[in-house]
């Protein structure tokens, strides 16, 4: 009987005990679970006089919590209040608690990230003499450029400019400064995520913000308006349309071209590309012209082309002279010959009314077409009928050596 009085009295022994334990153990975890973390930079507050004993343990844990995050880091430096225990086997109460959600980016920002970490420095180098760096120093310095007196400086690229911020950074420059874009390079922009590029080079939004030239319909697709059609490549914005066409330009409204560079509106509206002195020849891109057939270039012209050259006259079409004036033109010969109211007698017309006399013979000064017989020493009581040939008047007769002749009376 007392072996089972004893037995009875251990096992209850050991299931109040077992209750204690359990019920210390349930207080404990609770209190653990219902507990904020623990800023380690806040104000704490330590439970009983666990105060010494804490201080410690509270410097190694911030140490090493701001060895690996940094004091200024966005993550939360935050530990279970169960780290925090003292010699004592008190707990840390946190007076002020901070909750600070982790930063997420959203789609354009981690877009401008990538965009801007891709694009180039914009950074250049130039030389410059050393001399104009040292700021009125006397002494002798040796530049890094090719040579002593020269020094590499860095400088922003051409099309790149200073940022008003950051003075070691170029950043591109784009004219329009890229609306709905970033400008990664000179007069270079990459749309933001929503919206696309146009043919003008212009970033618009898509659906569903917007649909450039037209309206969002139910399914956030482009509905384009009268006069437009839909971009074939994007299809995610509407594109002016013309018929038919713009052939070496850009339409830009409907039935509107807008001639490139170098090319002009013809009579019918097309586009025509423009060059400088290209009569008689077909302007085939700006600024080549192909002559037409009977023409050759001749000093960036088309100029005609005569098998014949035109003597006294030029060549106004091919194989066809226009005669300068004073003279005619001679079908047999093909050329162009002076011309002269009068005939030349006893000579040839060389120029208008001007008559060259033949050898023997000068020009009767009364009369500019008559080239007269010359005779040297003169015919004395006669008249020189031919080239040194005297013919003696009535009552005279020649007399002496031939050549030398002379009329006497008879």
């Amino acid at each position: 009987m007392s072996s089972s009085l004893q037995l009875f009295s251990l096992a209850a022994a050991l299931l109040l005990l077992s209750l204690c334990g359990g019920a210390d153990a349930q207080y404990k975890t609770a209190g653990i679970k219902t507990r904020q973390p623990v800023q380690v930079a806040g104000n704490l507050q330590l439970y009983g006089n666990a105060s010494s004993e804490y201080n410690q343990t509270q410097y190694q844990t911030q140490t090493q919590t701001q060895t690996v995050y940094g004091t200024n880091s966005n993550y939360a430096h935050f530990l279970p209040a169960e780290t925090y225990q003292g010699a004592s086997g008190h707990y840390v109460q946190p007076l002020n608690q901070v909750h600070r959600a982790p930063q997420i980016l959203d789609e354009t920002a981690l877009f401008i990230n990538k965009t801007r970490s891709a694009m180039a420095s914009g950074i250049c180098y130039k030389e410059v003499p050393t001399a104009s760096l040292l700021h009125g120093s006397r002494e002798k310095y040796v530049g890094n450029g090719t040579s002593p007196d020269l020094s590499q400086i860095q400088v922003c690229c051409e099309g790149y400019e200073r940022n008003p911020h950051v003075y070691k950074r170029c950043d591109p420059i784009c004219v329009d400064d890229c609306p709905n874009g970033i400008c990664t390079a000179p007069n270079t922009c990459v749309c933001m995520p929503g919206h696309v590029r146009t043919d003008e080079g212009k970033c618009i939004s898509t659906c569903p913000l917007g649909c450039g030239n037209g309206v969002c319909d139910e399914q956030n697709e482009c509905r384009c308006r009268e006069g437009y059609k839909l971009d074939p490549v994007s299809r995610k914005y509407c594109q002016p349309e013309c018929n038919p066409g713009c052939g070496n330009g850009r339409c830009v409204a409907p039935n509107k071209c807008d001639c490139l560079q170098g090319y002009r509106h013809a009579a019918d509206g097309s586009c025509i590309p423009v060059c400088d002195h290209c009569e008689n020849g077909q302007c085939i891109k700006p600024g080549v012209c192909s002559c037409n057939e009977g023409y050759a270039k001749v000093e960036g012209r088309c100029d005609p082309v005569c098998d014949q050259p035109c003597n006294n006259g030029r060549c106004i079409a091919p194989n066809t002279c226009e005669c300068a004036p004073g003279y005619d033109w001679e079908r047999k010969s093909g050329q162009c010959v002076p011309h002269c109211d009068l005939p030349c007698l006893n000579g040839v017309c060389i120029g208008q009314n001007k008559c060259e006399c033949k050898l023997g013979y000068v020009v009767d000064e009364r009369r500019p077409n008559l080239c007269q017989p010359h005779c040297p020493q003169g015919c004395p009581n006669g008249y020189c009928s031919a080239p040194n040939f005297c013919i003696c008047k009535p009552g005279f007769i020649k007399s002496g050596i031939k050549g030398r002749q002379s009329c006497q009376p008879v």
